[in-house]
């Protein structure tokens, strides 16, 4: 081989290795770029489906307690008249109240089944049928089992809120 020919290997090595290693380096970052992004844009989506998720959630448990409110009221006003009490509340307002007003209880049945949250769902149709007993019977109730509804009724449904807790994430650090 000439002097010529080693010279031009030789600088052909030392300007061709750079150009080289540049384009893999590139073509190895913009790929790692791409699957970075990505990982990125599914962890934001996850994110933001828990958060929505999570917000669907305690909406339902504020529309159930606002249907409690209701009935409870109602349940007391119907247990005072038939216990023969001084009732304060208007049974017949209260009762118009849950007729004029059920949406929010609807909208959380609706809620939890989109949700798919049967175990709770479950619970609150226990409750449920608890107060379409009171709702339909009303002052016409016997004294034992109107004061036993109303107890259940005003207690609210413990088991359905213990449920919707479970969608929750425990918060880090206890035990």
């Amino acid at each position: 081989m000439t002097n010529e020919e080693v010279q031009l290997l030789n600088d052909l090595v030392k300007v061709g290795l750079p150009i080289v290693g540049t384009i893999l380096g590139g073509a190895l970052g913009a790929v790692s770029t791409y699957f970075i992004t990505k990982l990125n844009h599914i962890n934001d989506r996850d994110k933001e489906t828990t958060k929505k998720r999570l917000e669907l959630v305690l909406q339902t448990a504020n529309d159930v307690a606002e249907f409690e409110h209701l009935i409870g009221t109602y349940a007391f006003a119907v247990s005072n008249h038939v216990q023969g009490f001084e009732v304060s509340t208007s049974m017949e307002e209260a009762r118009q109240a849950i007729v004029n007003r059920n949406q929010p209880l609807r909208r959380a049945r609706m809620t939890l089944k989109i949700l798919g949250l049967k175990d709770a769902e479950e619970h609150l149709e226990e409750y449920v049928e608890l107060t379409r007993e009171v709702i339909s019977k009303g002052p016409n109730l016997k004294m034992p089992r109107v004061s036993e509804l109303a107890k259940a009724i005003t207690r609210g449904p413990v088991k359905f809120y213990s449920a919707l807790a479970c969608e929750f994430p425990a918060k880090q650090g206890s035990k």
